[in-house]
């Protein structure tokens, strides 16, 4: 694989230009001719001969500048130590491949060759590489290293786990009655945040993520596995949660009756409360100033809807669904910052961001900066952490954010680990108006190294796809990488709707060029300020604060 990738082709072509006309300045001075041709040959022939000698050693000494102009300017320091051969992926940990794998590490010098199966590799100034290859068909596969320099010679014999599926069938779901109450087993991993957390429902026995359920709630049981139970949530809407985060619980005679809603705004937000007996699940969704509340299992006291010419919330209006739902309408005066629901006291609870106006920038705004990992992480060919590398460019981030006026949080402001849970719970507290997730990217098995070159931001709730786009266009410039792509994931620190919530794969940690640069202090202030770019863009956007009358 040639690890001088797309993202630096643009510029190296550029230099290697810049290079070659130095090198013509350089070469043009007329030189002696060299004394090769006879005195007694013909004049004309004489001066052919020695212009032809001339343009030889003219290109000779272009050559030589130009290879020793666009070596200067490489990213890639020179070393040249010790013969070793380091491979910094794969592990011995197991592997989703099937027929080819990266393979990145370091052979300490950047004066080495290196084979794998027999296929030369390239080495880069610092001993670097980073490649892909087939992978032998036999199981377990071997791939065969050598690096060598001069009479020194490694060989490494590097064998590959496949991975195995550890996904077992659960049977068929069968009826099944009762009520459970949702509670997490303790856990002696698990730090005191984590355990509160919600439980998230899935579509399927072990499918994909659909709701969070608040942990205390009692919910009816329609089906079951041997390892996860089906719980009613409306007429036509179940999800599946496993059995030890169940526990048996009376039944619920009647719905719980929602009171009738209440409203107070401030300048900075705006709360709704109705009364509820007992935990229900609730959702709430936004299209842009539209917001619909739902509650599950409930049934409405009263539709005296609320009207307000004042404050971000204009209009309150509750619905019965007719299928185990209530909806909670909720018309506003401009597009929220974010919005949450809880239960508390014998309340249900919908509290509402304002968005800070566009005209005071960064000086109100609250910026929580989350280092991404440890635990995990990627390592970069020569050994670069990210979990180091992204708390150096976090700490940087948040002294240029400080310097502008705003608050910075660090959800890891040191070397210790956090939990996902954790480092959202912070910013929370922190009353952060959004969430940076900082990290530095590397392929998944059976991806060659360049499939992650670029800048990537990955967001999951609509209305973080402003900031995840100002982020990608920043960084993506300060790092001088290609933008790869604002993409919507559902990765756990993106699922809050408290404020906009964002992850930047600024580069990618395994390719060496773009290790090597983030090796640097000018990488790190790249990309910090890429990232502090990226924030304050979408912190002077213009809002829809005033653009829409107030809905009655």
């Amino acid at each position: 694989m040639n690890a001088v990738v797309s993202g630096t082709e643009s510029r190296s072509a550029a230099t290697l230009l810049r290079c070659a006309l130095q090198v013509h300045a350089r070469s043009l001075p007329t030189m002696a001719a060299p004394a090769t041709a006879s005195a007694s040959a013909p004049t004309d022939q004489r001066h052919k001969l020695a212009m032809r000698a001339l343009e030889s050693l003219r290109s000779i000494v272009a050559l030589t500048l130009l290879a020793a102009c666009a070596a200067d300017d490489s990213p890639i320091p020179a070393v040249d130590g010790s013969l070793s051969l380091q491979v910094r992926y794969p592990t011995a940990e197991p592997v989703w491949v099937t027929d080819s794998i990266s393979v990145w590490g370091t052979v300490g010098t950047g004066q080495a060759r290196l084979t794998i199966d027999g296929r030369s590799v390239r080495v880069e100034r610092n001993g670097a590489f980073a490649t892909f290859v087939p992978i032998a068909p036999r199981d377990p596969p071997t791939l065969q290293l050598k690096a060598s320099r001069g009479d020194s010679v490694i060989r490494l014999a590097l064998p590959i786990t496949r991975a195995r599926s550890t996904l077992r069938q659960s049977g068929e779901p069968r009826p099944a009655a009762g009520w459970v109450r949702l509670v997490r087993p303790p856990s002696d991993t698990a730090d005191a945040v984590t355990q509160a957390r919600p439980i998230y429902g899935r579509w399927t026995p072990g499918g994909a993520l659909a709701l969070p359920l608040p942990q205390g709630i009692r919910l009816p049981v329609d089906a079951e596995t041997p390892d996860a139970l089906r719980l009613r949530l409306a007429r036509d809407i179940a999800v599946w949660v496993a059995r030890t985060d169940a526990q048996r619980a009376s039944p619920r005679p009647i719905p719980p009756t929602l009171g009738g809603p209440r409203l107070t705004q401030t300048d900075t937000s705006s709360t709704v409360v109705l009364s509820l007996a007992e935990p229900l699940v609730m959702t709430a969704e936004v299209v842009r100033t539209r917001l619909r509340w739902t509650v599950f299992g409930a049934r409405p006291a009263d539709r005296v809807p609320i009207r307000s010419g004042l404050g971000l919330v204009r209009d309150i209006a509750v619905r019965d669904a007719g299928d185990g739902r209530v909806f909670v309408e909720v018309a506003l005066a401009a597009a929220p910052l974010g919005w949450r629901t809880s239960w508390r006291d014998g309340m249900a609870v919908l509290e509402i961001r304002r968005m800070p106006s566009a005209s005071t920038g960064l000086e109100s705004m609250v910026v929580a900066l989350d280092a991404g990992h440890p635990p995990g992480g990627a390592i970069g060919p020569t050994g670069l952490a990210e979990d180091s590398l992204n708390l150096a460019v976090a700490l940087e981030a948040a002294e240029r954010l400080r310097a502008l006026g705003a608050t910075a949080v660090l959800t890891r402001p040191d070397t210790a680990p956090v939990s996902l849970d954790a480092r959202l719970a912070i910013a929370e507290t922190a009353g952060a108006h959004l969430f940076v997730s900082v990290h530095a990217n590397s392929p998944g098995d059976g991806r060659p190294p360049s499939s992650v070159d670029g800048t990537r931001v990955f967001w999951l709730r609509p209305f973080a796809q402003h900031l995840a786009k100002a982020l990608e266009d920043s960084v993506a410039v300060a790092l001088r990488q290609v933008k790869a792509g604002s993409i919507q994931s559902d990765l756990a620190v993106l699922r809050p709707t408290w404020f906009p919530a964002v992850l930047v794969e600024g580069t990618a940690i395994v390719l060496p060029e773009r290790e090597a640069y983030l090796r640097s202090q000018a990488g790190v202030d790249a990309y910090a300020a890429g990232l502090v770019g990226g924030i304050r863009a979408w912190a002077q956007t213009p809002r829809l604060d005033g653009s829409f009358p107030a809905t009655h």
